[in-house]
């Protein structure tokens, strides 16, 4: 008779116990959202294009043109379970033209560059049940990297807008989640992209008449971007 209420209590003190772990970690899967903010610095190479022209590839680094970047990131993925995250990512970044390389910049002329990237990502959270979670990440994707040039240099109106588009081969991440309740984490982050641009494109116009390339680059390489930032998620 006493064993019983004995085995009762013992299951509900078990059920009590995993209630608690589960709230503790928020639903075990279902839909995340995410949105990133940080800032990026480039480095490598992009490559000239190969149209047989001389070209000076001397200054085909990434950061002879760009500067840095301030990404904004969307993490749209499902949760497997507390541990497992599998989804996608889109990525617009405000891209900073390097000046001291580019003249017309300097001259009165109206710069701006963007990068756009987007792919697939799988991240495996360590202490899912824990107040502070860490997590690491890999993933592969796409970049397309724009800049444009408008205005009037050494007395000729110009409108000149370039690209280069490559695969983002590898794409490693690290962070932290800070369970602010259940269902939202925020915490910094780490992502590194390993990537090459292989294609370009060109449209330029001067006194009226458009001229446009496109084509395969040389004198390519491997560029990087490293990226720090705050993450915001937010578990369905």
């Amino acid at each position: 008779m006493i064993r019983y209420p004995v085995a009762v209590a013992l299951a509900l003190g078990v059920v009590s116990v995993s209630s608690l772990a589960l709230a503790e970690s928020g639903k075990p899967s279902g839909l995340a959202l995410g949105l990133r903010l940080g800032y990026a610095l480039p480095m490598g190479k992009v490559g000239v294009p190969a149209n047989g022209a001389a070209v000076n590839t001397s200054k085909d680094n990434l950061p002879d043109g760009i500067t840095g970047m301030v990404p904004i990131w969307l993490d749209v993925g499902y949760r497997v379970n507390p541990s497992i995250y599998v989804g996608g990512f889109f990525q617009y970044g405000f891209a900073f033209i390097n000046k001291d390389n580019n003249q017309g910049c300097n001259q009165g002329a109206s710069c701006s560059a963007h990068d756009v990237a987007f792919g697939a990502n799988l991240h495996y959270h360590i202490l899912p049940a824990a107040q502070f979670d860490p997590w690491i990440g890999a993933g592969l994707g796409y970049e397309i990297l724009s800049a444009s040039v408008s205005g009037t240099i050494l007395g000729q109106p110009l409108q000149l807008d370039q690209s280069y588009k490559g695969f983002q081969f590898l794409v490693l991440e690290a962070g932290g989640d800070f369970k602010a309740s259940p269902d939202f984490a925020i915490g910094p982050f780490l992502n590194f992209a390993l990537g090459q641009y292989s294609t370009y494109s060109t449209s330029a116009t001067n006194n009226g008449t458009t001229q446009q390339t496109d084509g395969d680059l040389t004198d390519t390489g491997m560029h990087e971007w490293l990226t720090i930032g705050v993450r915001g998620q937010f578990n369905l």
